[in-house]
């Protein structure tokens, strides 16, 4: 008897069409579904690899006249290629997405496990790849502005489209975090969230979490959340506190079971590591 767990649902918001895909072997862990999101010939991101099947399905009889990637996570940018070729259309991004997403990389048994290993996408696999960011993402009728928002991973954009007030925010939002990937820098992700406050917005479409309404009241509420994480985290550190019990005055507590399925790659802990050790890399 097939185990494996399927996720997909849509939303439409105005000109938006949204498709959400997801994928897990087992029942549980559950699947970490991701959207997709379609306007105007232009698709932004494209699912994990294990969900190629009915991502290409789904935007089979669409016309894809380009793709924009926020960043090179396997799911986000695994189906880049299949739809590229699918479709006849160029794959545009940052520079440093192209190199990543030009080869399969090393993933974490996790990583395979939610998500499967990307599909190289490149000219060497018949897919046109254009570094074009941060010049603006051109469709018929809109124009979206691509902003690097570091702190998730080094080549990460969200895509504004200042006169309709969308942001397509890839892995930027994904809600008031209570873990940290290893390598995350939260001082960054405040950064990146304060510079988007001074843009004109009001629609997130996020990979993970959409906010089809007061999105910058949400991002406000990330900020005041990773600001409390900051500030308690440096002022137990003067205190001379450990990392566990830091934890607990925040009101947070280590997953210690997605710590073990994540080989060590996903903690809680890491949020106070983050914010004791990197502030030589991001804003204070």
């Amino acid at each position: 008897m097939a185990l494996a767990t399927h996720v997909s649902s849509s939303l439409r918001h105005g000109p938006v069409e949204g498709h959400q895909f997801g994928y897990a072997r087992l029942p549980w862990p559950r699947p970490i579904p991701v959207w997709t999101y379609y306007v105007d010939g232009l698709l932004i991101d494209t699912g994990s690899r294990y969900t190629q099947r009915a991502v290409l399905a789904t935007y089979e009889r669409h016309q894809i006249e380009q793709i924009a990637l926020t960043h090179f996570h396997e799911d986000h940018a695994a189906n880049a290629a299949a739809l590229a070729r699918q479709h006849g259309c160029p794959v545009r991004c940052g520079l440093l997405t192209a190199e990543r997403i030009a080869y399969p990389y090393h993933l974490l048994p996790y990583e395979r496990y939610w998500f499967g290993p990307i599909e190289a996408c490149s000219a060497a696999v018949g897919v046109e790849v254009l570094a074009t960011y941060p010049a603006p993402v051109e469709t018929a009728h809109y124009r979206f502005l691509p902003i690097p928002t570091l702190g998730h991973s080094d080549d990460h954009h969200v895509l504004l489209e200042p006169n309709e007030g969308w942001l397509f925010s890839g892995d930027f939002y994904v809600g008031n975090l209570r873990v940290f990937r290893r390598g995350e820098n939260i001082y960054q992700q405040l950064e990146a969230a304060r510079h988007l406050l001074t843009y004109d917005f009001d629609t997130l479409f996020c990979g993970h979490r959409p906010v089809l309404k007061h999105a910058k009241t949400a991002i406000q509420a990330k900020i005041d959340h990773l600001q409390r994480i900051v500030d308690q985290s440096l002022e137990g550190q003067r205190r001379g506190l450990s990392e566990a019990i830091i934890l607990r005055r925040i009101g947070l507590r280590e997953d210690w079971f997605m710590r073990a399925f994540t080989s060590n790659d996903v903690a809680v802990t890491y949020l106070i590591r983050s914010a004791l050790h990197d502030r030589a890399n991001g804003a204070d």
